[in-house]
């Protein structure tokens, strides 16, 4: 994923954050593209040995980057804590749902064969989220972790790896439930449904705690930028 400051588009120009956002999508999709993803639902056994791997090595390739100095002046009066995040539109909970559109996204055009679904989604509920995310601020609401003795052992850096946490973490919890949407429930084995339990589980929390740290280590980087 280049550098990118403000770009001229179709002669307008386009803020630093905009452009970020817009090379973070498409960097999500081209990572879910990289995946051994299968047309058919896959199982447990498929989703813990071969994409879970998947999803580690991923973690090594620093398929997103940290917002840089020309982002950072864009946004220095939000990083200072000038005025107020409205609801749940903090940079964590946008990701979160911006990630899991890059994956519906890859579905609609390898599972479903429907690319104009695909632009038309990118062209409609992609590009608002991009746009809340160019003018997101600090806020809490992306500390939303489930009370539970359970812990992850998923850590980030910086905003660029918990960014890649959370998409494949997403990507891993959507395939998974690719197998109670698309299989009669009642006729899986019990092993196959605690297997299914047990992993939703752990990846859930995964995906609480990137949320949290690309949201704090977005704001982190932004202002690290601007010393």
């Amino acid at each position: 994923m280049k550098s990118s400051g403000a770009l001229a588009f179709n002669g307008e120009l386009r803020s630093a954050a905009l452009v970020f956002f817009d090379e973070l999508f498409d960097a999500a999709r081209a990572l879910i593209s990289r995946f051994p993803l299968t047309t058919e639902p896959p199982t447990m056994d498929y989703i813990s040995g071969v994409l879970e791997p998947a999803a580690e090595a991923a973690r090594t390739s620093r398929p997103f980057r940290n917002p840089g100095k020309a982002l950072a002046r864009e946004r220095a009066q939000a990083a200072a804590g000038e005025g107020h995040a409205v609801g749940l539109n903090t940079v964590g909970m946008l990701l979160d749902r911006l990630s899991i559109l890059a994956i519906k996204s890859w579905n609609l055009e390898q599972r479903a064969k429907a690319p104009e679904k695909a632009r038309a989604l990118r062209e409609t509920q992609i590009a608002e989220l991009v746009e809340a995310l160019a003018d997101s601020r600090p806020g809490h609401s992306s500390i939303n972790n489930k009370l539970t003795s359970h812990r992850t052992d998923i850590d980030a850096a910086d905003f660029a790896e918990a960014c890649t946490n959370l998409v494949t973490t997403n990507l891993l919890l959507w395939e998974a439930q690719e197998i109670l949407y698309n299989h009669d429930i009642s006729a899986l084995p019990d092993d196959e449904l605690r297997k299914y339990i047990q992993f939703f589980s752990r990846h859930n929390l995964k995906r609480n705690v990137s949320i949290e740290a690309s949201d704090r280590l977005y704001w982190t980087g932004v202002r690290a930028s601007l010393s």
